[in-house]
């Protein structure tokens, strides 16, 4: 099994939540993020040209963790909302998920509720968690 910790997991769940390259090394369990700067203006270049060149020159040695696909990250998001008890705040949420651009019409709705939003928060990242060891889990099953 790949020697990650509960940190490592949380800092790669946010990793792969935020779009960013997550590849962690299946020896020794180092986890090397890249953001990539055709996706973010503010990500340096050259330190996303280095991790991925240190991966590529030993790419079996590293397990990438991909981003979740829009599916599963609205999956998550119509979770959250089966949760929901406030009829304002299910209605709210369940009617952003169906409008064009439902990833910010969510935010946006959230944010009128300040102590939703920090529940959706911690769910989301919790979400984020189990994929990033499921990952890991079935990575190590398949050596």
């Amino acid at each position: 099994m790949i020697p990650i910790n509960d940190e490592q997991i949380a800092e790669m769940a946010t990793a792969v939540r935020r779009g960013k390259e997550v590849y962690v090394h299946r020896e020794h369990g180092r986890v090397l993020i890249a953001d990539d700067p055709e996706r973010n203006l503010q990500a340096d270049p050259e330190v996303f040209e280095i991790i991925m060149q240190t991966v590529s020159t030993d790419q079996e040695s590293y397990l990438h963790i991909e981003r979740l696909s829009a599916e599963a990250a609205l999956n998550i998001m119509r979770a959250y909302v089966d949760r929901v008890r406030d009829q304002e705040l299910w209605q709210a949420l369940t009617y952003a998920l169906k409008r064009p651009r439902p990833f910010q019409t969510f935010k946006g709705e959230l944010k009128r509720y300040p102590k939703s939003y920090e529940r959706w928060r911690n769910f989301r990242q919790k979400r984020y968690e189990a994929y990033v060891r499921e990952k890991l889990e079935t990575d190590t099953t398949t050596e």
